[in-house]
Parts: C-alpha cells; structure tokens; sequence
C-alpha cells in the first residue's frame, strides 16, 4: 500500500495496514498488526495541532474574497463556523495520522514497540 493511501485510509506508518483509529475520535495506543505504539510520550500529538490548524484554515479562506464582495457580514460568519463544526472530527484524525507518518518518515526507530513484538523487515 502506498503512502498517500495509507494516510487516507489512516493504516499504520510502520506495516500500513493497522487502523489507527479506533471509533470517531479515539486513537488506539498500538497498531493490532505489527505492535507500533502510537503514542510515544505525554503530548506527542502537540505537533499534529499544526497540520489540524493548517487544514482548518486552508479550507476556510473561501471567506476572504467575501468580505470585499459586499456579502452580509451574519453569512460571512456562519459558512465557515458550520464548516468547521463539521470539519473538526475528520481534521482530528488526519492530523494525527499525518503526524504519525511524518515521525515515522524522519525517525522510524523512535516510535517504541509495545512489549513482546518483533520489528517488521
């Protein structure tokens, strides 16, 4: 599977085929496959507030334009604010995703392995 489908489908950085979510807005503490632990410390998904943050902006500047067009200042508000209550369980995931992948990109061997797994090869 490659990496763009394995973000998409939100499967695990190291086998990418373990679900990393578990329910609407749980994230699972290993991968059921290959024993990946997720979370390596307290707070280790700080960093995925700044891929959340940047998806939630980048999909919201659509109202900018509109400010300049003379549209109803009520409406300017509401569209992005419906937009984004939507918007917030998905961005949760993905942004926690991406940031699995990226750690995972740049220091595979940091993510720890829950006890009595074997590195895949």
């Amino acid at each position: 599977m490659g990496l763009i489908w394995a973000v998409i489908r939100q499967r695990c950085p190291r086998c990418r085929k373990g679900p990393v979510s578990q329910g609407l807005m749980t994230t699972r503490e290993q991968c059921p496959v290959c024993g990946l632990v997720y979370r390596r410390d307290y707070g280790y998904f700080v960093g995925a507030m700044y891929a959340a943050y940047f998806f939630s902006f980048a999909s919201t500047l659509y109202w900018l334009p509109m400010l300049f067009l003379g549209v109803n200042p009520w409406l300017v508000v509401a569209l992005p604010t419906i937009q984004l209550i939507i918007q917030v369980p998905i961005t949760f995931r993905y942004a926690r995703v991406i940031w699995l992948h990226l750690d995972h990109r740049f220091d595979p061997e940091a993510l720890p392995h829950a006890a009595g797994t074997e590195m895949l090869g």
